[in-house]
């Protein structure tokens, strides 16, 4: 037996609206400093009357436990009916573990999994807002936290953490610059290879998955040429959510596994750091899910697809310029193979092992690593 899950989403232009038709008294609102300086948590706001706001807005970019409990314990009275999380994945995810924190005091943060009922849910509301393309947060019963001291990243998951409500705001995507655009755009793309050819994969999850494809290979470029077009960013964030929910609902995989690794070691941002395994990953994979490769495939555009799913890959990521190879990080040889055992070592441990379509080794997941390492 399995289960489908899905925040309900609110998309298109003045998706915000929505807001106004909930009764909202004590928020919570998430964000980090440079949205906050954009004024999106401002836009928001609008939207919500006679409220009573406490504002966290200091959300790193790759937050850990100790950057989220600082920020657990709310002021003495403030008894919260709503959390807002307006960001990318670094901000929903904390967002996702506060909201844990916040009704379940009691527990520690590895008590966060499928396996250990929590019973939070409905007794406050959890309200996602994504700021960029790519992360599918907004959509997923996942969080993912930095082990600062470790040199890892850390996949917790509970059903009860997926948000209530996912709005999908275009005018929260419309100043998105280009290289988090590109990257984001990258992190959605391997949610969807990931999410179809996963070994928990299902009828939805693969459907979602194609169609996120055809949305990001049919909008990508006009949302990059013209910035104005709210119509192909409105796209791209509901191809991100498409691309969440796929692997939700079924399991990351190896280019997860190893890009978590990568980026954690090397602080790399993460849509460019699971790319940058895409390729190799897909050549490791072929005979397992070559039909699934083939469809794939046939969901990209014309102007991006080609062949093969791993010549369509190539074509697309070479577009958003993506790096290909360590050096395009700016990562020497020397540095490189001077962690390659902690790399190996930390994605043998990521749940992504479990979801791939073919059984990992270590010695595949080194074959892999030489690839990116030339």
């Amino acid at each position: 037996m399995w289960y489908f899950r899905s925040p309900q989403i609110i998309f298109g232009e003045d998706s915000l609206d929505f807001l106004e038709s909930l009764d909202m008294e004590k928020v919570v609102i998430v964000t980090d400093k440079v949205l906050a300086k954009l004024g999106l948590p401002s836009l928001v706001k609008e939207h919500i009357s006679d409220a009573i706001f406490h504002t966290i807005d200091e959300i790193p970019e790759e937050p850990s436990f100790s950057d989220i409990d600082s920020h657990s314990r709310l002021p003495e009275s403030f008894n919260p009916d709503t959390i807002i999380a307006i960001g990318g994945g670094s901000v929903i995810d904390s967002a996702k573990i506060l909201y844990f924190k916040i009704m379940r005091p009691d527990l520690d943060y590895y008590s966060l999994t499928p396996l250990e009922p929590l019973n939070i849910k409905g007794k406050m509301r959890f309200i996602a807002i994504p700021t960029t393309v790519g992360t599918g947060s907004e959509c997923s019963w996942a969080a993912v936290v930095s082990d600062r001291e470790h040199h890892r990243k850390l996949e917790l998951a509970s059903p009860e953490i997926i948000p209530d409500y996912s709005i999908l705001d275009p005018r929260m995507v419309g100043d998105l610059p280009d290289r988090l655009l590109k990257s984001t755009v990258t992190d959605a793309l391997t949610h969807a290879i990931e999410g179809a050819t996963s070994s928990w994969r299902n009828p939805f999850s693969e459907a979602l998955a194609m169609e996120a494809v055809s949305l990001i290979t049919h909008n990508v470029k006009l949302a990059l040429t013209d910035r104005k077009n709210l119509e192909a960013r409105s796209m791209l964030q509901i191809s991100a959510s498409m691309g969440g929910l796929s692997f939700s609902n079924s399991q990351i995989g190896l280019a997860h596994a190893l890009g978590h690794a990568f980026g954690s070691l090397f602080r790399k941002p993460h849509g460019f750091s699971v790319g940058l395994f895409l390729e190799p990953v897909i050549d490791f994979n072929s005979d397992s899910v070559a039909n699934i490769y083939e469809k794939l495939n046939l969901s990209f555009s014309g102007e991006f697809r080609k062949e093969t799913l791993k010549e369509s890959i190539a074509s697309l990521l070479k577009f958003l310029d993506a790096p290909a190879v360590i050096y395009d990080f700016g990562i020497t040889r020397e540095e490189f193979i001077s962690r390659r055992e902690e790399l190996i070592e930390k994605s043998l441990e990521s749940t992504g092992i479990i979801g791939n379509p073919r059984d990992v080794g270590r010695s595949d997941i080194e074959k892999i690593i030489e690839k990116i390492g030339r």
